[in-house]
């Protein structure tokens, strides 16, 4: 999904800022963006409630799994099926970042979809059996704190919106709200959001600065905001993407998924060419419309082999397939 400048500017002002503005019950609040310290505290908190679970006997993870096998409330055959689903999702995202035609990039994309909601059900059908465990626990507590720890009254975030005191004083619907301002600025600071931000024209300023972060920032690297790291590095590698790939098509310069599979296929055109001819009038391209058309080459002659079939009479022999590729025959 993209947005308006106007978004796109205002997030990249709030990743250098290293902070989002909320609203919590009629005040401005302060939402800090972690740095690798702050996610170290989080997780030394979680590790630390984990074990005090322990201690007071709420089984682990492992235990309450062997458990629910035993009684015959979970298979083996359902975690075969939450591994299987994990790597097929894992491989999908991956072959969509190696195609560039727009088609193929929506069809894995709707795949994609579908089997992560099928994953969804599965983990939580599972979790709902499991019930509480030591490692849940933990997990409650460490993320109670990340809503303390990362609000905060002031811009210079030196004073948290509650003391650990005043936590755990809040009622349900106050740490309701605080959880959403969380998921909010989360969701807002997407990883696909700050890739459409980098290939704004208003980035262009400083696109050809993110080969250092530190520099770039005006700080050293530990002190660097997750996502102030991830705009240097996206920045850096579209950078390199205008600088090194030629004939970029103007219609996905601003669309990071489909410049980065383009980048990835150009890379890849010399050794896939076979016996073709540079000098070959066009090239065809299997399976693409005539919007992918638009986006597989912006200069050169292109045919889609769809196209050319339904102009041959409904189908091609293997004489004008291959001259259609550029062969000679």
């Amino acid at each position: 999904m993209s947005y308006s400048d106007e978004f796109y500017t205002s997030l990249i002002g709030e990743i250098f800022d290293g902070y989002s503005v909320s609203a919590f019950e009629g005040r401005d609040v302060f939402v800090k963006h972690i740095n690798i310290r702050d996610q170290k505290y989080i997780n030394s908190y979680y590790e630390k409630y984990k074990n005090i679970a322990l201690y007071k006997g709420i089984e682990s993870q492992e235990e309450r799994e062997a458990y629910i096998k035993q009684e015959d409330l979970w298979e083996e055959s359902d975690d075969m099926k939450i591994l299987s689903l994990t790597e097929e999702i894992k491989n999908l995202k991956k072959t969509k970042e190696s195609v560039f035609l727009p088609s193929q990039q929506d069809s894995f994309q709707k795949t994609i979809e579908e089997k992560s909601v099928e994953l969804y059900d599965l983990n939580k059908n599972k979790a709902e059996i499991v019930g509480l465990t030591a490692e849940g626990y933990g997990s409650k507590r460490s993320n109670d704190e990340m809503l303390r720890f990362c609000i905060f009254k002031d811009p210079d975030l030196t004073e948290n919106l509650h003391t650990e005191d005043e936590f755990a004083e809040l009622e349900v619907r106050e740490v309701i709200l605080l959880n959403t301002i969380m998921i909010d600025n989360s969701n807002r600071m997407s990883e696909d959001n700050i890739k459409h931000a980098v290939l704004r024209p208003f980035f262009s300023m400083y696109i050809s600065n993110c080969e250092n972060p530190s520099d770039f920032y005006g700080k050293p690297i530990v002190d660097l905001s997750a996502y102030q790291m991830k705009t240097a590095m996206y920045g850096k590698v579209f950078h390199s993407i205008f600088q090194y790939t030629e004939d970029i098509p103007d219609n996905i310069r601003e669309d990071p998924d489909k410049l980065l599979a383009y980048s990835e296929s150009q890379r890849n055109k010399d050794s896939n060419k076979g016996g073709i001819r540079d000098d070959a009038d066009a090239s065809a391209v299997f399976g693409a419309t005539n919007e992918d058309m638009k986006t597989v080459a912006k200069d050169s002659k292109t045919v889609s082999l769809s196209e050319a079939a339904k102009e041959a009479g409904g189908k091609l022999d293997m004489k004008q397939m291959m001259r259609l590729a550029g062969h000679d025959v």
